[in-house]
């Protein structure tokens, strides 16, 4: 009798271990929105924002970049005569020759491997060099992307460098609402400068009044005329007045989110890439619920902060991914320009990037 209880209590043991197992199988396979287990949690991370660099020295690095994206393959060559650092760079053609998509856009873009993608929601670090060149012109608002953050959806871009009438531009987005953040030389300065030659075409009509403030003019004009730019480029800025920028295109959509802050720094213009290398630096952290941020560096200069909402509320997963080339809408057949792009970084501080 006892070897009989002592194997019924045996039984009875790994019953319950058995029991006892199967039930934490069960909680974990529950899934979020079941209404037990997971369903209040946060959605997971899915996979660590890995450091990149790449200096072209050959190309393609399929560690960095998606191959599958770099179409067509003649638009996309290492240069090297027109180098930042090292011995190449990646010269990103397009002209009004080249094929639409199916959407009818002009896009020659380098995409990050998906493997590689970042979170939303996680700071970011972003380095890179690069300039453009070429045979375009002054044709209004044309649409014209040339370095992209996005995530995942077909929404418009969160963050984004833009060339629109060839003025070199950056903008946030928040769903529908897009704000200009900081530009270069560009209509601006150039509508100031026209207003300030009509103003001495008024004076040239009364001498006398001219001859009074000629020295007061001669003293302080420059400095007067670059003060009054910046602060009123700054107004512009904070009420996102687009009559003061006509090179935008999709004018309706630039709205003053108060939900987006940007702070500007005293010298907030961004460098002309069409004269010279522009090394651009970027803090990104996107954010759904008011907590984003991102800053901004050109050539070591602070240029803005931009803190608040930043990204779409619809989207179709977690993550987040850049691309740099061209993004265009067609116009003139006889256009034709191409990106340098040089010393690509990303990762977790500005110390990873510099």
């Amino acid at each position: 009798m006892a070897l009989d209880k002592s194997r019924v209590l045996h039984g009875l043991l790994a019953a319950f271990l058995l029991a006892s197992i199967m039930g934490q199988s069960a909680e974990a396979r529950k899934t979020p929105g079941s209404g037990e287990g997971m369903a209040n949690e946060k959605p997971q991370m899915v996979r660590e924002c890995a450091i990149l660099s790449d200096d072209f020295a050959h190309f393609p690095d399929q560690e960095v970049w998606d191959p599958r994206r770099i179409q067509p393959s003649h638009a996309y060559n290492l240069d090297k005569i027109t180098v930042r650092q090292g011995g190449s760079s990646l010269a990103i053609s397009i002209s009004g020759e080249d094929q639409v998509d199916g959407e009818g856009n002009l896009k020659h873009e380098l995409w990050v491997a998906n493997d590689k993608r970042c979170n939303f929601g996680e700071e970011v670090w972003y380095s890179f060099s690069f300039r453009i060149e070429g045979r375009f012109w002054n044709t209004g608002s044309t649409r014209w992307v040339i370095g992209q953050w996005k995530e995942d959806s077909g929404g418009s871009p969160f963050l984004a460098q833009r060339f629109d009438n060839g003025v070199f531009h950056i903008t946030v987005q928040h769903n529908e609402t897009r704000e200009l953040v900081a530009k270069s030389a560009g209509s601006f300065e150039q509508d100031f400068a026209l207003f300030r030659n009509e103003f001495k075409q008024l004076l040239l009509l009364d001498p006398n009044y001219a001859l009074r403030q000629a020295n007061k003019a001669i003293a302080s004009s420059e400095v007067a005329s670059y003060e009054v730019a910046v602060e009123k480029y700054k107004e512009a800025i904070a009420t996102q007045d687009v009559t003061k920028f006509p090179f935008l295109n999709d004018k309706a959509q630039f709205k003053n989110d108060p939900g987006i802050h940007i702070e500007l720094s005293d010298n907030p213009f961004l460098p002309d890439p069409t004269e010279g290398w522009v090394d651009m630096r970027y803090r990104i952290k996107g954010s759904r619920e008011g907590q984003g941020i991102i800053e901004i560096w050109a050539n070591d200069r602070f240029i803005a902060r931009v803190t608040g909402f930043i990204g779409n509320d619809e989207f179709a997963g977690p993550t987040q991914y850049f691309k740099f080339g061209h993004y265009r809408d067609p116009d003139r057949h006889d256009f034709k320009a191409v990106l340098h792009f040089d010393r690509f970084r990303r990762g977790h501080s500005r110390e990873d990037v510099d």
